[in-house]
């Protein structure tokens, strides 16, 4: 008996391309990039993330190209060769602490979801290296490897030209189309601002078509009410995490208000205010947090995932939300739905006080002279703690609300030289009382 070939199971490249780009949106497939900037700045200065100042991320896009680089160490030959263009991170790939790179997939996804053509040049301070890449010839290759265009190991490359420089050409029509529109760009802008703001605001440059990006401001009230902020570590096989929550009131803003979830300083979600950050579950002790509305506007939390290994914290592969199955994220979920909870029985408790005494009620006070206090300097542990009505208390305050018919309500204005409907109300009665009570 003839022994039968084996089945080739191999997939083609075409349909490998066409799914490996087809679950993360555009705007996602540029912070990939940026991400592997962070990474490199990560290296070359601080893996913790401190301080970034002088260096800097330039992009530049439009119909025809897409540009980006940085001034952030570039990476050697070997890392190019055995891991920056695998699809996939091999198990023996050097690792960046504290990195926001972690599956091996982010760049080649991004070139390929951009364009049918891309080149790469990286300096570090002894090697420099290019590779260009036409897709349609490669696609229709058997081999899977990219060529080297060159490679030198011998340089000694100055300091200001030690980085990485890529540009994609021959962009698919649906992506050139998008990325020649002022509106994706200033989408664009605003999700940089917003996922990389703690970079940002630790000195690394960022530029979009020439304009320095500023951190988006993500703020606490403090002082006359205190926000909560819990510390704790878990260790998997002898690797720490390090998770902090902080959770509070800010300035009364439906966009920015919700949960933010920031893994190695990488914001992964923003202002969530879905069930999966605990909306419209129910806490430990089964006190029901509500779905989300904008009665709660003024709440912000932030919980922040901080280790060495990547790998082990609760974040999707295209860094747009969270692995919910994760043991670590499942624990922590606990204490942000409690977190919630806790606030949120304060902002019922402001607004069955708007309702009645409006701005003058003393829990408004007490939030009207409190501080905007920046999310990375609250650093107190604490427990969730509301203002002292007491402190802020004066006469009760009522509210009253008539109605009259307006040709008397101009007449009795004109008379009286007010011009406002509030005004005539509070001088009449302030009048009524004169007479009928002092």
């Amino acid at each position: 008996m003839t022994e039968a070939a084996p089945i080739d199971a191999m997939p083609t490249k075409q349909f490998f391309v066409d799914m490996l780009i087809r679950d993360i949106p555009l705007e996602r497939a540029v912070l990939d990039l940026v991400d592997n900037c962070i990474d490199g700045a990560k290296r070359l200065r601080d893996p913790a993330g401190l301080d970034f100042s002088g260096l800097w991320v330039k992009i530049v896009l439009n119909e025809q190209s897409f540009v980006i680089e940085d001034n952030c160490g570039g990476f050697d030959i070997a890392t190019a060769r055995d891991y920056a263009f695998r699809f996939g991170r091999p198990k023996e790939a050097r690792v960046t602490p504290f990195s926001i790179g972690q599956f091996g997939v982010g760049m080649k996804r991004a070139l390929f979801k951009f364009g049918r053509e891309f080149s790469i040049l990286s300096k570090t301070h002894n090697e420099s290296w290019s590779v260009n890449v036409n897709v349609d010839l490669w696609e229709n290759e058997p081999s899977w490897t990219f060529g080297f265009l060159t490679a030198d190991t011998n340089g000694n490359v100055p300091d200001s030209e030690r980085g990485t420089k890529i540009e994609v050409s021959r962009l698919r029509p649906e992506v050139s189309s998008r990325f020649s529109t002022q509106w994706f760009q200033n989408q664009l802008s605003e999700m940089i601002r917003v996922h990389q703001r703690q970079f940002i605001a630790k000195g690394l440059e960022i530029r979009l078509g020439g304009t320095a990006l500023t951190a988006v401001d993500l703020n606490f009230l403090t002082g006359t009410v205190t926000p909560s902020l819990e510390e704790y570590e878990e260790i998997f096989d002898g690797v720490t995490v390090k998770v902090k929550i902080v959770a509070g009131v800010g300035l009364s803003s439906p966009q920015t208000s919700g949960w933010y979830v920031v893994c190695n300083g990488r914001v992964i979600l923003a202002a969530d205010r879905t069930e999966e950050t605990g909306w419209g579950r129910a806490t430990p002790d089964n006190r029901d947090v509500p779905k989300f509305h904008n009665q709660f506007a003024r709440f912000r939390g932030i919980i922040y995932f901080d280790c060495t290994s990547a790998e082990l914290l609760p974040w999707n592969t295209t860094k747009t939300g969270v692995d919910a199955d994760s043991p670590l994220w499942q624990r922590a979920l606990e204490k942000m739905i409690t977190s919630t909870r806790t606030v949120i029985d304060f902002l019922n408790d402001l607004d069955s006080e708007a309702s009645d005494q409006g701005s003058a009620g003393p829990l408004a006070k007490a939030l009207a002279s409190a501080t905007p206090t920046q999310a990375d300097r609250v650093t107190q542990k604490a427990i969730f703690k509301a203002p002292d009505k007491e402190r802020f208390s004066g006469p009760v305050m009522k509210r009253i609300a008539y109605s009259r018919p307006e040709a008397q309500l101009n007449s009795l204005m004109a008379a009286l030289g007010l011009n406002t409907a509030k005004a005539v109300g509070e001088q009449t009665f302030d009048t009524v009382y004169r007479d009928k009570v002092i």
